[in-house]
């Protein structure tokens, strides 16, 4: 318990000092996309679901189970949407739930903040029914943004993250699934450059994911019976 007190006031103070409270990263592309693969009529687990602006994507519909270290996203995601929630630290804590539990586990931006994340896909493929899905997104460790900083000697990584993935690295987390989709996303230009079009930069992002995506969305389906 007091390992997870700790943790939480890290996060806590992330969140605050970064103004991520009401934000979820390139939630307009992710929502949608999780959305469609959700679907309805399922048992969804949303790993590191923070105040719910990415579930409120998929929780029409869906009997919704909220997870996260920090009580107070969670206490927003639960006055908004109406859902269970449950207070874990994922790095230390086993998932609590039977075999078989949920019929989707979702995982937006979890990843790269667990210690051992094949541990976590390991537990996650544990509590899936045959054929359910884990739904999940990382960012693109090696976009071309991160490769020039780091030749400049430094880095623009979330200091929160503890892994780096690339397309590569995260089929391999993920290779004791069935079927395995990833979905590039990104876009080109911003900030002190233009902006490219998305109907000239989305070509360009799955034609050169590792060095363009800025984020790998997956789905993954579990071996049936």
């Amino acid at each position: 318990m007091k390992e997870r007190t700790q943790l939480e006031a890290t996060y806590a103070a992330h969140h605050a000092g970064q103004q991520r409270y009401g934000f979820s990263y390139r939630a307009k592309e992710r929502g949608p996309q999780f959305a469609a693969w959700v679907g309805t009529g399922k048992r969804v687990l949303d790993l590191g679901c923070r105040d719910g602006l990415l579930t409120q994507y998929y929780v029409a519909g869906n009997q919704v189970t909220g997870v996260d270290i920090d009580q107070q996203a969670l206490a927003l995601g639960a006055q908004r949407l109406g859902i269970r929630t449950l207070w874990l630290d994922l790095n230390c804590e086993k998932l609590p739930f039977e075999q078989g539990a949920f019929d989707v586990v979702v995982a937006g931006e979890l990843l790269e903040h667990l210690v051992d994340p094949a541990l976590m896909v390991g537990e996650v493929q544990r509590i899936l029914v045959p054929g359910g899905m884990f739904i999940g997104s990382v960012p693109n460790s090696f976009h071309w943004r991160a490769r020039l900083a780091y030749l400049q000697g430094r880095s623009i990584e979330d200091p929160t993250h503890l892994q780096r993935f690339s397309r590569s690295t995260l089929l391999k987390l993920l290779q004791g699934f069935a079927h395995i989709r990833v979905v590039p996303v990104g876009g080109i230009g911003g900030r002190l450059l233009p902006t490219v079009p998305g109907w000239a930069s989305q070509p360009l992002v799955r034609a050169l994911p590792t060095l363009l995506a800025n984020d790998f969305l997956f789905v993954s389906t579990t071996r049936g019976q």
